[in-house]
């Protein structure tokens, strides 16, 4: 999951992936200088942090960031962290090989180019020392939903007050033209019915209605209505800390529990909950959530 949790948080660093070609040696000041510029450039890469390279990556994606939603869209629902936990890459190289029916050979060749480039990030990431992945760990499990002020689909307002209000809050991640998303929330309101009995709530951000677009809002509440889901759906102004992780999420649908205090309980959980594993999963989180709960 630390993918996933770190390009949550980091989505406006600048991309610059410095590339460097070989050359044979010509004069001895020639091949002193390419010596030192090939040192440097390994120096300047050995600086990057986790997080940074994570940025690289996504900042990969969201230059072709069309081509690649309709990928996401038509992802496997079966999209596991134990799939994520492999190089990122051939993760994406997968996708795009199974998806490559819907592009051009001229975007299917851009998203292959785009994937290749990820690989090489993630071979970098694995290189990084140790004691900073350890690090980095460390501050992701202790990880908590950003603060936010926003609204509800019909215009409410919402703020992070949200979850004091609830023993733990069950938050779903998704938008409109992901068909596991869709498929999941008649799912997702059946459990927001059965846990409100222990204090819970689901609760639901479409990606696609974070900037308020009004046709985007409609969509979506047309679908919660086709669905018969009535919980509460919300967004929040996309620059915000709270608007970087969700636009950072890179599989959907993906479900994570909240408690009282803000906290995200466990792991996130990608694909529907309309796996037997995820709702198992899930639940875990849940009765994890009810048994730290002090109250307000």
């Amino acid at each position: 999951m630390k993918r996933i949790a770190a390009i949550l948080t980091s989505l406006v660093l600048v991309f610059s992936l410095a590339a460097c070609g070989s050359q044979q040696a010509g004069t001895a000041a020639g091949s002193e200088a390419t010596s030192t510029a090939s040192s440097e450039t390994a120096s300047a890469a050995q600086t990057k942090t986790e997080e940074q390279l994570l940025a690289e990556e996504n900042d990969i994606l969201t230059a072709n960031n069309e081509l690649w939603e309709k990928v996401f869209a038509s992802m496997d629902k079966n999209v596991t962290q134990t799939t994520l936990n492999n190089n990122y890459g051939d993760f994406l190289m997968d996708a795009v090989d199974n998806a490559k029916d819907q592009f051009t050979e001229e975007e299917y060749a851009s998203l292959k180019a785009d994937a290749d480039k990820i690989r090489e990030i993630e071979n970098q990431i694995t290189a990084l020392p140790q004691d900073e992945a350890s690090s980095q760990s460390a501050a992701e499990n202790g990880s908590t939903f950003p603060q936010f002020e926003g609204k509800d689909l019909d215009g409410n307002s919402v703020d992070s007050s949200l979850f004091a209000n609830n023993a733990f809050t069950v938050v779903n991640f998704w938008f409109s033209g992901c068909k596991p998303c869709v498929d999941e929330m008649d799912d997702l309101d059946a459990l927001n019915q059965r846990i409100k009995e222990q204090g819970g709530e689901v609760i639901g951000v479409n990606t696609e209605t974070l900037d308020g677009n009004a046709d985007n809002i409609a969509t979506a509440k047309k679908i919660l209505e086709s669905a018969g889901a009535s919980f509460r759906n919300i967004y929040f102004d996309p620059d915000s800390e709270a608007g970087k992780f969700a636009l950072g999420i890179m599989a959907f649908p993906t479900t994570c529990v909240v408690d009282r205090q803000g906290n995200i309980v466990g792991e996130p959980i990608m694909g529907g909950i309309d796996q037997e594993a995820n709702m198992a999963t899930l639940e875990k989180l849940i009765a994890d959530a009810v048994a730290s709960d002090t109250g307000k």
